[in-house]
């Protein structure tokens, strides 16, 4: 029953107001139980919680259009673009006094100009260093090879022009038809003593006695007497050519007063020893077959 009827009918029961009724009825209507009126602030707050929601989903809607309204972000302009108007790359190319050309010496001193690739190289890491561009050498140095045969000794020794030490500056490969070679370059006029050897491994590093490897099957020692690389050479310390005899060249060490390094061939060696001026060089030439 509603809150307004249950209390009139109670009250005319009691008072015998109404009708006669069965007694049972009387009795059971009497023992119901009386329901409590909502209060006012029961009604005050669910008003104010259909009030909020309606707030909470006006302002998400509100939210939802600020939002959409908003510009997207800017695209990438001209100066972000990796490719020119064609589509094509726009990495300059190397120029033609760059390109290495047949039977020059190949050295550490200019990079190649070459367009980047996307793909991690498949060559080993590692100390290895192989430079493909070097300044232009002396047409001497490029072209006229030294008069002479090539010798097997196990030693040999060319002797120096000064007793004081002498900066080495550079150092280059090159290949030619029938031999390989390699170019210590100086500061100075001065010559170091060369003495080279046929060795095997184990190598070592001079001073320290660490041990390194060297890439080949058969081994020379170029040691440079009364020389220092520091801090004049600024070069890499290994070289792996590949070329047809000379396969490696390892810095063993710049050590109180010389300078060595090992090259590895990949046959037996032979060589020769000549010099060059202007700027002073020792040229050191093996045989390939």
């Amino acid at each position: 029953m509603n809150d307004y009827l249950e209390p009139r009918l109670r009250d005319g029961l009691q008072r015998g107001a109404l009708p006669a009724a069965p007694d049972a009825l009387r009795r059971a209507l009497t023992e119901l139980p009386a329901q409590p009126r909502r209060s006012w602030i029961a009604r005050l707050l669910s008003g104010m919680r259909w009030t909020a929601l309606a707030s909470a989903t006006t302002l998400a809607l509100v939210l939802v259009l600020v939002i959409r309204s908003l510009p997207g972000p800017p695209s990438a302009g001209p100066a972000g673009s990796a490719t020119g108007s064609a589509g094509t790359s726009t990495v300059p190319s190397a120029s033609p006094s760059e390109e290495p050309s047949a039977g020059a010496i190949i050295g550490p001193s200019v990079e190649p100009s070459a367009e980047p690739s996307a793909e991690p190289s498949a060559e080993p890491s590692g100390p290895a260093v192989r430079p493909s561009v070097e300044p232009t050498p002396s047409p001497t140095e490029a072209i006229a090879p030294p008069t002479g045969g090539f010798t097997c000794a196990s030693t040999s020794v060319l002797s120096g022009t000064t007793s004081a030490v002498v900066q080495v500056s550079d150092v280059r490969l090159g290949t030619h038809a029938g031999y390989d070679r390699i170019v210590f370059e100086f500061a100075g006029p001065g010559r170091p003593q060369l003495k080279l050897g046929v060795a095997m491994p184990p190598f070592t590093r001079d001073a320290s006695g660490t041990p390194f490897d060297v890439p080949g099957k058969a081994f020379l020692i170029l040691r440079l007497y009364d020389a220092s690389g520091y801090p004049t050479y600024t070069g890499p310390t290994t070289f792996s050519p590949r070329y047809p005899r000379l396969m490696s060249l390892v810095n063993m060490g710049d050590y109180e007063g010389y300078v060595s390094w090992v090259a590895g061939l990949t046959g037996p060696a032979c060589y020769r020893v000549s010099t060059l001026t202007s700027p002073t060089r020792i040229v050191i030439d093996i045989q390939a077959p």
